[in-house]
Protein backbone atom coordinates (compact mmCIF):
# COMPACT_ATOMS: atom_id res chain seq x y z
CA UNK A 1 0.00 0.00 0.00
CA UNK A 2 2.85 2.43 0.88
CA UNK A 3 4.59 1.70 -2.46
CA UNK A 4 1.33 2.48 -4.27
CA UNK A 5 1.06 5.85 -2.51
CA UNK A 6 4.71 6.69 -3.37
CA UNK A 7 4.28 5.79 -7.04
CA UNK A 8 1.11 7.87 -7.43
CA UNK A 9 2.66 10.83 -5.59
CA UNK A 10 5.83 10.85 -7.76
CA UNK A 11 3.78 10.51 -10.94
CA UNK A 12 1.51 13.38 -9.87
CA UNK A 13 4.52 15.66 -9.26
CA UNK A 14 5.92 14.78 -12.68
CA UNK A 15 2.61 15.52 -14.35
CA UNK A 16 2.37 18.85 -12.54
CA UNK A 17 5.81 19.86 -13.83
CA UNK A 18 4.96 18.80 -17.36
CA UNK A 19 1.68 20.69 -17.36
CA UNK A 20 3.35 23.77 -15.89
CA UNK A 21 5.38 24.25 -19.03
CA UNK A 22 3.59 26.95 -20.93
CA UNK A 23 4.05 26.86 -24.61
CA UNK A 24 3.36 30.00 -26.55
CA UNK A 25 3.05 30.13 -30.27
CA UNK A 26 4.77 33.38 -31.22
CA UNK A 27 4.83 32.72 -34.88
CA UNK A 28 3.22 35.16 -37.25
CA UNK A 29 0.64 33.33 -39.33
CA UNK A 30 1.22 35.75 -42.18
CA UNK A 31 4.87 34.75 -42.48
CA UNK A 32 5.76 31.90 -44.69
CA UNK A 33 7.26 29.15 -42.55
CA UNK A 34 9.97 26.83 -43.63
CA UNK A 35 9.47 23.09 -43.57
CA UNK A 36 11.44 22.73 -40.34
CA UNK A 37 9.43 25.55 -38.75
CA UNK A 38 6.17 23.88 -39.68
CA UNK A 39 7.43 20.67 -38.13
CA UNK A 40 8.26 22.56 -34.95
CA UNK A 41 4.79 24.11 -34.83
CA UNK A 42 3.21 20.69 -35.31
CA UNK A 43 5.31 19.31 -32.48
CA UNK A 44 4.28 22.20 -30.25
CA UNK A 45 0.61 21.59 -31.01
CA UNK A 46 1.02 17.91 -30.27
CA UNK A 47 2.71 18.80 -26.99
CA UNK A 48 -0.27 20.97 -26.04
CA UNK A 49 -2.61 18.05 -26.68
CA UNK A 50 -0.41 15.75 -24.65
CA UNK A 51 -0.43 18.27 -21.82
CA UNK A 52 -4.22 18.24 -21.80
CA UNK A 53 -4.15 14.44 -21.51
CA UNK A 54 -1.59 14.69 -18.73
CA UNK A 55 -3.84 17.14 -16.90
CA UNK A 56 -6.71 14.66 -17.05
CA UNK A 57 -4.42 11.90 -15.77
CA UNK A 58 -3.24 14.13 -12.94
CA UNK A 59 -6.83 14.80 -11.89
CA UNK A 60 -7.55 11.07 -12.05
CA UNK A 61 -4.56 10.19 -9.87
CA UNK A 62 -5.50 12.90 -7.39
CA UNK A 63 -8.97 11.36 -7.10
CA UNK A 64 -7.40 7.92 -6.58
CA UNK A 65 -5.24 9.31 -3.77
CA UNK A 66 -8.37 10.67 -2.07
CA UNK A 67 -10.08 7.28 -2.40
CA UNK A 68 -7.05 5.47 -0.97
CA UNK A 69 -6.93 7.88 1.97
CA UNK A 70 -10.64 7.35 2.69
CA UNK A 71 -10.26 3.57 2.47
CA UNK A 72 -7.27 3.68 4.81
CA UNK A 73 -9.29 5.61 7.39
CA UNK A 74 -12.23 3.27 6.85
CA UNK A 75 -9.99 0.23 7.43
CA UNK A 76 -8.70 1.75 10.67
CA UNK A 77 -12.24 2.41 11.91
CA UNK A 78 -13.31 -1.11 10.93
CA UNK A 79 -10.34 -2.57 12.80
CA UNK A 80 -11.19 -0.58 15.93
CA UNK A 81 -14.84 -1.66 15.76
CA UNK A 82 -13.83 -5.31 15.37
CA UNK A 83 -11.55 -5.04 18.41
CA UNK A 84 -14.41 -3.52 20.42
CA UNK A 85 -16.77 -6.32 19.35
CA UNK A 86 -14.21 -9.01 20.21
CA UNK A 87 -13.66 -7.47 23.64
CA UNK A 88 -17.41 -7.34 24.24
CA UNK A 89 -17.78 -10.98 23.17
CA UNK A 90 -15.05 -11.99 25.63
CA UNK A 91 -16.81 -10.13 28.44
CA UNK A 92 -20.11 -11.83 27.59
CA UNK A 93 -18.49 -15.27 27.37
CA UNK A 94 -18.85 -15.82 23.63
CA UNK A 95 -15.15 -16.31 22.81
CA UNK A 96 -12.54 -18.83 23.98
CA UNK A 97 -9.99 -17.16 26.24
CA UNK A 98 -6.73 -17.98 27.96
CA UNK A 99 -4.55 -16.46 30.63
CA UNK A 100 -3.00 -16.96 34.07
CA UNK A 101 -5.09 -17.87 37.09
CA UNK A 102 -6.04 -20.67 39.45
CA UNK A 103 -7.94 -23.96 39.34
CA UNK A 104 -10.06 -24.96 42.34
CA UNK A 105 -11.21 -28.58 42.64
CA UNK A 106 -13.97 -29.37 45.13
CA UNK A 107 -14.90 -32.95 46.07
CA UNK A 108 -15.96 -35.00 49.06
CA UNK A 109 -14.78 -38.40 50.25
CA UNK A 110 -18.11 -39.40 51.70
CA UNK A 111 -20.71 -41.06 49.52
CA UNK A 112 -23.16 -38.18 49.51
CA UNK A 113 -24.61 -35.91 46.86
CA UNK A 114 -22.43 -32.83 46.91
CA UNK A 115 -24.97 -30.85 44.89
CA UNK A 116 -27.46 -30.69 47.78
CA UNK A 117 -24.82 -29.35 50.16
CA UNK A 118 -23.47 -26.78 47.70
CA UNK A 119 -26.99 -25.51 47.03
CA UNK A 120 -28.17 -25.54 50.65
CA UNK A 121 -25.16 -23.58 51.89
CA UNK A 122 -24.86 -21.39 48.76
CA UNK A 123 -21.21 -22.39 48.52
CA UNK A 124 -20.90 -22.13 44.73
CA UNK A 125 -22.77 -18.84 44.38
CA UNK A 126 -20.80 -17.24 47.22
CA UNK A 127 -17.50 -18.53 45.85
CA UNK A 128 -18.23 -17.15 42.36
CA UNK A 129 -19.15 -13.74 43.77
CA UNK A 130 -16.01 -13.57 45.90
CA UNK A 131 -13.78 -14.65 43.00
CA UNK A 132 -15.21 -11.79 40.92
CA UNK A 133 -14.39 -9.34 43.71
CA UNK A 134 -10.83 -10.59 44.26
CA UNK A 135 -9.39 -10.44 40.76
CA UNK A 136 -11.25 -13.08 38.77
CA UNK A 137 -12.04 -12.02 35.20
CA UNK A 138 -13.35 -15.23 33.61
CA UNK A 139 -14.80 -18.27 35.41
CA UNK A 140 -15.98 -21.70 34.34
CA UNK A 141 -17.32 -24.63 36.37
CA UNK A 142 -16.89 -28.07 34.81
CA UNK A 143 -16.30 -26.33 31.45
CA UNK A 144 -19.50 -24.30 31.73
CA UNK A 145 -18.64 -20.64 31.21
CA UNK A 146 -20.08 -18.28 33.81
CA UNK A 147 -21.58 -15.31 31.95
CA UNK A 148 -23.77 -12.37 33.04
CA UNK A 149 -26.75 -14.56 32.10
CA UNK A 150 -25.66 -17.82 33.76
CA UNK A 151 -27.86 -19.55 36.31
CA UNK A 152 -26.54 -21.92 38.98
CA UNK A 153 -29.45 -23.92 40.34
CA UNK A 154 -30.26 -27.27 41.87
CA UNK A 155 -32.27 -29.42 39.46
CA UNK A 156 -33.31 -32.72 40.98
CA UNK A 157 -30.23 -34.33 42.49
CA UNK A 158 -27.63 -32.31 40.57
CA UNK A 159 -26.64 -28.72 39.88
CA UNK A 160 -27.43 -27.04 36.57
CA UNK A 161 -25.25 -24.33 35.06
CA UNK A 162 -26.46 -22.71 31.85
CA UNK A 163 -29.23 -25.35 31.86
CA UNK A 164 -26.55 -28.08 31.65
CA UNK A 165 -26.32 -30.63 34.50
CA UNK A 166 -22.88 -30.95 36.09
CA UNK A 167 -21.66 -33.66 38.43
CA UNK A 168 -19.13 -33.70 41.24
CA UNK A 169 -16.25 -33.17 41.58
CA UNK A 170 -16.47 -29.51 40.67
CA UNK A 171 -13.54 -27.97 38.82
CA UNK A 172 -13.57 -24.19 38.88
CA UNK A 173 -11.23 -22.46 36.44
CA UNK A 174 -10.45 -18.81 37.04
CA UNK A 175 -8.48 -16.45 34.79
CA UNK A 176 -7.27 -13.28 36.45
CA UNK A 177 -4.65 -11.82 38.76
CA UNK A 178 -2.94 -15.01 39.89
CA UNK A 179 -1.18 -13.50 42.91
CA UNK A 180 -4.28 -11.74 44.21
CA UNK A 181 -6.46 -14.82 43.70
CA UNK A 182 -3.95 -17.02 45.51
CA UNK A 183 -3.82 -14.59 48.41
CA UNK A 184 -7.63 -14.50 48.63
CA UNK A 185 -7.93 -18.29 48.65
CA UNK A 186 -5.10 -19.10 51.05
CA UNK A 187 -5.15 -16.25 53.59
CA UNK A 188 -7.67 -17.28 56.26
CA UNK A 189 -10.57 -17.49 53.83
CA UNK A 190 -13.71 -17.97 55.93
CA UNK A 191 -15.68 -19.48 53.05
CA UNK A 192 -13.00 -22.08 52.26
CA UNK A 193 -12.60 -22.88 55.97
CA UNK A 194 -16.37 -23.31 56.30
CA UNK A 195 -16.46 -25.66 53.30
CA UNK A 196 -13.66 -27.73 54.83
CA UNK A 197 -15.70 -28.01 58.03
CA UNK A 198 -18.18 -30.05 55.98
CA UNK A 199 -15.39 -32.46 55.02
CA UNK A 200 -14.99 -31.05 51.52
CA UNK A 201 -11.66 -31.66 49.84
CA UNK A 202 -10.46 -28.44 48.25
CA UNK A 203 -7.40 -28.45 46.02
CA UNK A 204 -6.06 -25.18 44.61
CA UNK A 205 -3.40 -24.83 41.93
CA UNK A 206 -1.97 -21.72 40.28
CA UNK A 207 -1.34 -21.85 36.54
CA UNK A 208 0.41 -19.54 34.09
CA UNK A 209 -1.95 -20.59 31.31
CA UNK A 210 -5.57 -21.62 31.67
CA UNK A 211 -7.94 -22.10 28.74
CA UNK A 212 -11.64 -21.43 29.23
CA UNK A 213 -13.95 -22.23 26.35
CA UNK A 214 -16.81 -20.01 25.24
CA UNK A 215 -20.45 -20.47 26.21
CA UNK A 216 -22.23 -22.99 24.01
CA UNK A 217 -25.19 -20.73 23.27
CA UNK A 218 -25.43 -16.98 22.94
CA UNK A 219 -28.19 -15.23 24.83
CA UNK A 220 -30.71 -13.68 22.45
CA UNK A 221 -32.45 -10.56 23.73
CA UNK A 222 -36.11 -10.55 22.65
CA UNK A 223 -37.54 -7.63 24.58
CA UNK A 224 -34.57 -5.37 25.27
CA UNK A 225 -34.04 -2.56 22.78
CA UNK A 226 -31.53 0.25 22.52
CA UNK A 227 -33.00 3.47 23.85
CA UNK A 228 -32.82 6.22 21.25
CA UNK A 229 -32.53 9.99 21.72
CA UNK A 230 -30.77 9.64 25.05
CA UNK A 231 -29.22 12.85 26.35
CA UNK A 232 -25.78 12.60 27.91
Amino acid sequence: MKKGYLFITILTIFLGIAIGIQIKNSYNNELELSFSDRQLVDELNKTKQENKKLLLKKEYFNSQIEILEKNRLKDEVTKELKEDVDELKMALGYKDVQGPGIIIRIDIQEDINLGFLMEEKNFLITLINQINVYGGEVISINEQRITPYSEVTLAGNHININSVPIAQPYEIKVIGNKERLNKYINDDNLLIDNMKNYNLNINIKARDKIIIIKAEREKKLKYTKTELNVEF
